[in-house]
């Protein structure tokens, strides 16, 4: 039923194109938006998650094809090798984008020994031994599908954390979200091992991104957002660093404390602060929070010109 669908002489499917079409036009958009806040570090996780879904929908769509002069057996490793590439790439893309600290084994561990490791294994070296495609999918498929059940359950602790942690209501709703972007994907070892065809691949792999990048959006919007008002909080206040260091000595601000104050000066976001010092970015508010008590202060356009009061 699908081959009647087809796309010209390739075995790609409408919805397939579809997809590969919709991302190449969020790449460039997302692209641009970057390269004019290249400081925007979810955008440049989002950007090669991006990447990898183009790679796999382009691969899904025209592999394996027999008449190509490519080897059968290469085309599988190659489509295979791209899936479990973008698998492997989620945990990590969450744990940074999200900032779920508690998800970084699964981050730097959890994929390469669970996804890539059986991907090397049965894809790589066993099926281009004995070429049985059936025997690699049954049993190649095992541990990346108790993997990624597990990995929905350490998901589901982390957001529970990061929420007890910041108990804000919106960064909660987006986390839920991202959760629900990992649930189609837990499930495509189960659509890939039955031979569901290329359609219900293609709807499983890009039902979760298209929910990440419904996320990415509003993260998108919010940051403008944040930045015009972070414009409008901080007026052009002169920043003279004796001043602040001086000042800091005069409120019995900590080294760490100067520190912020500067960056805070600079027009910093909270976020920007964190991943410049190599802090959270909630560490960071309860630092900013500390200060202001110090310097007995409300915003960071009073802080900005009490600091830099000469």
């Amino acid at each position: 039923m699908e081959k009647d669908m087809n796309i010209a002489c390739t075995q790609m499917h409408p919805a397939t194109l579809l997809a590969i079409i919709t991302e190449l036009i969020l790449l460039g958009a997302q692209g641009a938006l970057y390269l004019s806040r290249t400081h925007d570090k979810t955008r440049l996780w989002y950007l090669r998650l991006l990447v990898l879904m183009l790679l796999l929908n382009t691969a899904n769509g025209l592999f394996p094809d027999s008449r190509y002069a490519i080897p059968i057996h290469i085309q599988h490793i190659i489509v295979n090798g791209i899936g479990f590439s973008v698998a492997s790439y989620y945990p990590l893309y969450f744990h940074k984008a999200f900032r779920l600290y508690r998800l970084r084994f699964h981050a730097i561990y959890g994929g390469p020994l669970f996804l890539m490791l059986p991907y090397l294994v049965f894809f790589v070296i066993a099926y281009s031994i004995h070429g049985d495609i059936d025997f690699t999918r049954r049993y190649g498929f095992i541990d990346p599908t108790i993997y990624s059940l597990v990995l929905l359950v350490s998901m589901a602790g982390s957001i529970r954390h990061a929420y007890r942690e910041n108990p804000d209501t919106r960064l909660f709703i987006e986390e839920l979200a991202a959760y629900a972007a990992m649930v189609p994907w837990s499930a495509m070892p189960m659509v890939v091992y039955n031979g569901w065809g290329q359609l219900t691949e293609t709807l499983f792999a890009n039902l979760g991104f298209l929910t990440v990048s419904v996320l990415m959006l509003c993260h998108s919007i919010r940051l403008g957002r944040a930045e015009q008002k972070l414009i409008a909080d901080l007026e052009l206040v002169p920043i003279h660093p004796e001043s602040i260091e001086r000042n800091g000595r005069h409120f019995g601000l900590s080294g760490r404390e100067t520190e912020i104050v500067y960056l805070v000066c600079e027009r910093l976001s909270y976020r920007e602060i964190g991943e410049k010092l190599f802090i959270s970015e909630l560490t960071v508010k309860k630092h900013v929070q500390n200060i202001f008590g110090k310097v007995l202060v409300n915003s960071r356009s009073e802080l900005a010109r009490k600091m830099n009061d000469l």
